[in-house]
């Protein structure tokens, strides 16, 4: 990994969190978004952070939302797409621009809601989906390289990035 130093903003996404630490172990500290983060060069945020406010030049800001951009782009993305009766939903993780907050769709998953999908089990498929979709993302921006939906697929079964199912029969799960 290329020494790029990065920062993640805390929030209530622990899994999100989580995921991102183990991929990248001891290359990340985790602040909050008051924090100084002029020695960082990636700052990757993990919740609904549109007034988040940092020196953005010489810095990539990431951002994950539970939704499909540019469909649902407000807070309460999550229960907004639910009641809306799409059936098609997902994850985008985008650039944070300092004048466009929804800047550079970097990657996008969806995430099917069935139509007996409770609202529980719909935000249960979004975080392990982000959890699975967020670290390599950062980890191509951090080798300066293409992100390759190759990647998600590398193990199939992702039990420390919260992206098992249980059905996997690479583990004892």
């Amino acid at each position: 990994m290329k020494n790029k130093k990065v920062a993640i903003i805390d929030s209530e996404n622990k899994k999100i969190i989580s995921a991102i630490k183990n991929t990248l172990k001891d290359n990340v500290d985790i602040l909050n978004k008051n924090s100084d983060f002029t020695d960082y060069d990636i700052i990757v945020l993990t919740g609904y952070e549109k007034e988040f406010n940092a020196d953005f030049e010489g810095k990539e800001v990431l951002n994950i939302h539970p939704s499909l951009l540019p469909s649902f782009m407000e807070e309460d993305a999550i229960t907004k797409s639910y009641l809306s009766g799409i059936k098609v939903s997902g994850v985008t993780i985008h650039k944070v621009e300092k004048d466009n907050f929804y800047g550079k769709i970097l990657a996008q998953y969806p995430v099917l809601i069935g139509l007996e999908t409770h609202l529980e089990e719909f935000i249960d498929d979004l975080e392990k989906v982000g959890a699975r979709l967020y670290p390599p993302v950062i980890e191509a921006i951090i080798n300066d390289t293409v992100f390759d939906f190759q990647d998600l697929f590398k193990n199939p079964c992702n039990h420390a990035n919260g992206g098992c199912s249980g059905n996997c029969s690479s583990c004892k799960h």
